[in-house]
C-alpha cells in the first residue's frame, strides 16, 4: 500500500465501553474516563487557578492572601504554634458532620509515622504539641491512637488535627522541630496507631488492629490524593511484646515477622515503597524482668528477615510508673530515640544500638570474652548512670559453682569485645552470659534490667537528660 492510500484516521485499541486510543490527520486521540478527567481538572485547578476571598471566611483568625484552589482554601497565617508565619490550608466544605480544620499546607508529599501494636501503644496524653497545624490523623473522631481498637476504621480522605497525643505524634513533632531549627521545609505528619487487645501473637495477626491498619493506609493515600501530593511514610512503629501472654519466643517471632510481610504487602498494594520498622526493645517492667519474648527479641537486632527493622533504644533506660508504662518524661525521650532512628535511615544514614552476638571462653578459664557490633567503639559508662553496678548489668546463668563477675573491661585491641572476668571459672552444662536480662525487681521508677554499656553517641533530650545508644539486651549461650 503506498503512502497516499494509509488509512488518515482509524481505532487502535478499544474497549467495551467504546474506542480508547485511535488516530485521525492530528495525531493520537485518547479518550479518558470521567474520573481521570476530574483528577486532571482538580490538579489545574489547584496549582493554576486559585481565586481571591475574603479572609472572613476562614473565622476570627489573623489571616492574609486567602484563595480558594478547588476544594481547599489556601492562605497564610499567624497561628499557635513554633511554626511562625507560614501557608496553611482548609476545605471548603466539611466531609463529615464537623467543620473542617486548619491544616498546614504540605511541602513535598503527605509524611506519615504509623504504628500497629498491642494495648501499650494505644497510650495518648495531653502534651502541648509545637507544631499543631503539621501534625494530623485520620478525619473520623478517632484520634491518632484509632479509639485502640475499639472502632472499625472507615473510609475516609478527611484530616484532623490532635486534640491528644500518641507516641507516633510526639515523634512527628520531634522530627519537625529538628528540621525547624535547620531552616528546613516544614513538612505535614500524618500520626496514627492502630492497636488492639490480643492475647497472643496469632490472635494478632488477625485482630482488628492489623484489619484497621489497612484501612489506615489506605486512608493515607486518599488523604495524599484530595491534597494533590504523594503519600510518604518515614517509619511504621512496631509494638506487641508483653502484650502477648505465648510463652514461646520463636513463636512469637515468626508471628511478628508474618506482620511485618503483611504490612509490607499493604504498602505494595497501595502503591508504598517498602516499610522501615522502628522499635524499642522491650526490656521488661519493674517487676518482669525475664520472659522468652523479651529474649526472643534478641535476634531481631541481628536477623532482619529481609525487613528493613531497627530498634531505636533498649527500654531499659526510660522511667515507668507503677503500671509499666512510660513516665510523662521518658515518653518524649522515647520519641526523641525513635525519631534520630528514623530520621537517620530515612537519609540512608546508619543507626544502630550496640548488639552483643557471641559468648566464648578464653584460654584463661576464668574469663569469657564478649563479641558485638556497634556502629562505633564500645564505651561502659564510667558514672553508670542507669545504676547496672560493678557487673555492668552483665550476670551468669546456669552456673553450678557459683563463680562471681569480678570485672567488665573493653578489649584494648578491639574496641567491639568485652572481657568478662570471674573469681573461679564458672561451669554449668547450659552456662548463659545476660546482658540487662533477669535483674531483681526494681525499687525505683526504673525496669528491673539494667545495663552499663553503650556507644559514643549522645544527644540532650528536649527533658534535659543525656541520651545515649545504650546496648541492646542478650542472653548468649558461653561456648
Amino acid at each position: 500500500m503506498s503512502d497516499t492510500e494509509k488509512p488518515t484516521r482509524g481505532v487502535l485499541l478499544k474497549a467495551r465501553n467504546g474506542d480508547v486510543i485511535g488516530f485521525d490527520e492530528t495525531g493520537l486521540r485518547m479518550r479518558l474516563s470521567d474520573e481521570v478527567m476530574a483528577d486532571i481538572s482538580r490538579r489545574v485547578s489547584v496549582a493554576d487557578s486559585a481565586a481571591p476571598v475574603d479572609p472572613s471566611v476562614l473565622g476570627d483568625i489573623h489571616a492574609w492572601d486567602v484563595r480558594r484552589a478547588g476544594d481547599w482554601y489556601l492562605f497564610s497565617a499567624h497561628l499557635p504554634g513554633e511554626q511562625g508565619i507560614c501557608q496553611f490550608r482548609k476545605r471548603v466544605e466539611p466531609l463529615g458532620d464537623t467543620a473542617p480544620d486548619i491544616l498546614a499546607n504540605p511541602s513535598g508529599s503527605l509524611f506519615a509515622i504509623l504504628s500497629i501494636g498491642g494495648t501499650r501503644r494505644a497510650t495518648t496524653s495531653d502534651e502541648v504539641l509545637r507544631y499543631p497545624y503539621h501534625i494530623v490523623t485520620t478525619g473520623d473522631d478517632l484520634g491518632p491512637a484509632g479509639a485502640s481498637g475499639t472502632e472499625i476504621v472507615v473510609a475516609t480522605p478527611d484530616l484532623q488535627c490532635l486534640s491528644e497525643q500518641s507516641r507516633d505524634s510526639l515523634i512527628a513533632d520531634e522530627v519537625i522541630a529538628r528540621r525547624h531549627s535547620d531552616f528546613r521545609a516544614l513538612p505535614v505528619i500524618y500520626a496514627r496507631s492502630e492497636t488492639d487487645n490480643s492475647a497472643s501473637i496469632s490472635d494478632f495477626g488477625v485482630g482488628r488492629a492489623l484489619e484497621n491498619f489497612t484501612l489506615t493506609v489506605a486512608n493515607l493515600c486518599a488523604a495524599a490524593n484530595s491534597l494533590g501530593v504523594s503519600p510518604k511514610v518515614l517509619g511504621v512503629g512496631l509494638d506487641f511484646t508483653l502484650e502477648a501472654l505465648d510463652q514461646d519466643g520463636a513463636v512469637w517471632r515468626s508471628g511478628i515477622y508474618d506482620i511485618m510481610a503483611r504490612v509490607t504487602d499493604i504498602f505494595a498494594d497501595n502503591g508504598l515503597r517498602k516499610p522501615l520498622f522502628v522499635s524499642t526493645f522491650d526490656a521488661g517492667t519493674r517487676g518482669v524482668s525475664d520472659n522468652p519474648i523479651l529474649r526472643a527479641q534478641w535476634e531481631m537486632a541481628w536477623n532482619k528477615a529481609g525487613h528493613d527493622h531497627v530498634f531505636s533504644a533498649p527500654g531499659y533506660m526510660f522511667a515507668q510508673d507503677e503500671f509499666g508504662r512510660p513516665t510523662a518524661e521518658a515518653r518524649q525521650q522515647i520519641a526523641e530515640m525513635d525519631a534520630f532512628a528514623i530520621e537517620a535511615l530515612n537519609a540512608d544514614q546508619d543507626w544502630s544500638c550496640p548488639v552483643l552476638l557471641l559468648a566464648e571462653r578464653e584460654d584463661d578459664p576464668k574469663l569469657i570474652r564478649c563479641r558485638g557490633q556497634a556502629l562505633g567503639a564500645f564505651v561502659l559508662d564510667p558514672d553508670d548512670l542507669l545504676n547496672a553496678g560493678p557487673e555492668c548489668g552483665f550476670r551468669i546463668e546456669g552456673c553450678e559453682n557459683g563463680a562471681k563477675i569480678t570485672g567488665v573491661m573493653v578489649d584494648r585491641g578491639d574496641p567491639n569485645d568485652l572481657l568478662i572476668s570471674f573469681d573461679i571459672a564458672p561451669e554449668g552444662d547450659g552456662l548463659t552470659l545476660c546482658y540487662a536480662l533477669g535483674h531483681p525487681a526494681s525499687p525505683d521508677h526504673m525496669p528491673a534490667n539494667r545495663g552499663a554499656m553503650r556507644d559514643e553517641w549522645h544527644a540532650t533530650s528536649r527533658t534535659g537528660r543525656i541520651l545515649h545508644r545504650w546496648a541492646l539486651p542478650a542472653a548468649l549461650p558461653v561456648h
